[in-house]
């Protein structure tokens, strides 16, 4: 069966790019192979679209080459970025190619939908980077044609699009962004955003991201580069993460980078990453139909409509990955093996996730339009960034109330409630970006708290006592067992997944844990309970008043503060001692499971269960899930 590869199919000849290194991205590809093509008539929408029910939580950052010309398709109300696509750069700062800025008829629909529009500007191969970057002159000269580019054509923002920084380049690119970011707030364009797109793989450690972040707005990691055109295997663009199946052929993967960059930065700066994902495949002739099988050559990139139309044919082989969440599908032809690998609703749903879970700025595509007519990614998109579940402490997953000691738990950290930790300050060269189940502790008297894991032949997870929802902040890890002496306060414990690069050790596991006091120290009351380090009553509006919690709005006995005692022909009516009947009967009450039910002088009130405990200072939270160990030692 004979099977298109799109319109979008790539470059063959490695003499028409410009890439020092020989690894070309698909913006590069893409913008070689439309070069010299004009503007493209608009497909205007029938009605502007509007602001009203934009409700996106997260950044939607969506590229829009050129070449594509219908803005009727594209769902406004689901993004919240528009990098127009491109303006050509060159190594002198000068600009030799605006394909067509400004196009004034995108600027006005997107601005009519609320949608900032940032306009793209391109530069390829990391020697003319290097030359621009390095030279006062030439980033004066670049940085004057940038914002006066953004200027004419009325767009909000910059896209810096230098693909690929080399590490003699790492500073000289930082001091290109600070500059441009000043140039642009002394031409009166204080909220003009930078954003920057990064390599998927970093792979000369050029990206200084914590300063480049204390410049720019955005860090858009192009997280479609795993496999690619001259990729030696045919396999998933945007690699979920690496499973023993294809580390073979791949140790690097989405789960990985994020891990990488995030260990430069602190939590807050995660917020500006923002997670490109393909809205297109690839198609190789391969030397079989096997995963991760040799390439004989690329045919070209397949957007994702193309894909859709070439299951809807018939006649090839659909296939699921479940260990990397993606699909493929594979056909003979002339006795030719072809591989296509592309990226569908359930592979994009697990990246998003992802980009949740580790509690990123937002995703993105390249690009718009590579979906139409379809819009089940948009439907996505909408349902999984309008209404976000409540995060906690950084993470998304609120913890698991554990009310003994001491503890036991079985879980699995393969499906582990939290993705959110990856490398920690007490071990930072030591791999933990695998799904991670997270305890809280509460403790309110020095002490030292114990845990333990077994060791195990085949999986691997560690454990880390952190002070706060921070990787930064760990007091400790070990491999097995968990030794730490502590003051009053609030900990997390977190069993965290090994990885054994690039494979995540994962699989059950169970923990024990325990609190040793220190001697001659005291805990709670027997009715109190230890929360953050104090030792507080249990029930909301209550307080301590001589060894019980009562509410002194009410209490008569302690009316408005503790030992105030109304006389006997008096009621504590919000909190004042006022003439009135004795009350000699209290009405009816009922335990539930909620707590003591009645009532309670007409209000209705619900008071919730005195948790009396045995003396002990020490209340454990914690989540779930699951991990893995490696067979030899941390």
């Amino acid at each position: 069966m004979m099977v298109a590869a799109a319109v979008m199919t790539s470059l063959t000849s490695a003499a028409s790019v410009a890439a020092d290194d020989g690894v070309y991205s698909v913006h590069q590809l893409e913008l070689e192979q439309h070069a010299g093509e004009t503007l493209a008539p608009r497909v205007m929408p029938q009605t502007l679209p509007s602001t009203t029910g934009k409700d996106l939580s997260r950044v939607v950052y969506g590229y829009y080459p050129f070449w594509v010309a219908d803005l009727s398709t594209i769902r406004w109300d689901a993004l919240t970025h528009l990098a127009w696509f491109g303006v050509n750069m060159t190594s002198e700062g000068t600009i030799d190619s605006y394909h067509g800025w400004p196009d004034q008829d995108v600027v006005d629909v997107a601005h009519a939908a609320g949608v900032r529009v940032d306009v793209t500007f391109t530069l390829f191969g990391n020697s003319s980077i290097e030359t621009l970057c390095t030279s006062a002159s030439r980033r004066a000269t670049a940085i004057d044609n940038m914002v006066s580019t953004m200027e004419t054509g009325n767009a909000d923002g910059i896209s810096v699009d230098f693909e690929f920084v080399n590490s003699d380049t790492r500073q000289a690119f930082v001091t290109f962004i600070q500059e441009l970011r000043a140039e642009l707030n002394a031409r009166g364009h204080d909220d003009a955003e930078i954003s920057i797109a990064g390599p998927a793989v970093d792979w000369g450690e050029a990206i200084d991201l914590d300063a480049l972040l204390d410049a720019a707005d955005w860090y858009f990691v192009m997280g479609y580069g795993y496999f690619w055109s001259g990729s030696s295997r045919a396999g998933p663009i945007g690699m979920l993460r690496v499973t023993p199946e294809w580390a073979p052929f791949q140790n690097h993967s989405m789960v990985r980078t994020i891990a990488y960059y995030s260990r430069m930065i602190d939590a807050d700066k995660r917020r500006q990453i923002i997670w490109g994902v393909p809205y297109y495949g690839r198609e190789w002739t391969t030397a079989s139909g096997d995963i991760g099988a040799s390439t004989y050559d690329s045919l070209g990139a397949v957007s994702y409509s193309q894909s859709m139309n070439d299951l809807a044919g018939g006649g090839i082989e659909w296939l699921w990955d479940e260990g990397v969440a993606a699909p493929w599908y594979r056909w003979q032809q002339n006795g030719t093996w072809h591989q296509v690998h592309y990226a569908d609703v359930a592979s994009l749903a697990a990246k998003y996730a992802l980009a949740l879970d580790q509690d990123l700025g937002g995703v993105g595509m390249w690009a718009l339009n590579y979906d139409k007519p379809y819009s089940e990614l948009w439907d996505l998109l909408q349902d999984t960034f309008t209404e976000l579940p409540t995060e906690t402490e950084g993470h998304r997953h609120a913890p698991i109330v554990i009310d003994s000691l001491p503890f036991h738990d079985e879980r699995d950290t393969s499906e582990g409630a939290s993705h959110y930790f990856n490398y920690y300050s007490c071990a930072p060269d030591t791999p933990e970006f695998g799904r991670e189940w997270v305890y809280s502790i509460d403790v309110c008297q020095p002490g030292t708290v114990l845990a333990a894991v077994p060791e195990y032949p085949d999986r691997d997870p560690d454990l880390h006592l952190l002070e706060a929802a921070d990787q930064n902040a760990c007091i400790d890890r070990a491999h097995t067992e968990l030794e730490v002496e502590v003051e009053p306060g609030r900990y997390l414990l977190v069993v965290d997944t090994y990885v054994d690069m690039p494979v995540e050790l994962e699989g059950t596991y169970s923990l024990d844990v325990d609190f040793v006091p220190q001697p001659g120290t005291e805990g709670c009351a027997g009715h109190l309970s230890c929360q953050d380090g104090s030792c507080i009553c249990p029930t909301a509006g209550t307080v301590d008043c001589g060894g019980s919690c009562v509410d002194l709005v009410s209490d008569a006995a302690h009316c408005g503060t503790c030992g105030n005692a109304c006389a006997q022909n008096e009621t504590c009516i919000a909190g004042t001692c006022e003439q009135g009947p004795t009350q000699t009967e209290a009405p009816p009450q009922v335990q539930s499971a909620e707590g003591i039910t009645g009532d309670h002088g007409g209000c209705g009130c619900r008071v919730a269960p005195n948790r009396e405990g045995d003396g002990r200072w020490l209340v454990l939270l914690g989540l779930a899930a699951a991990l893995r160990r490696r067979p030899v030692s941390d």
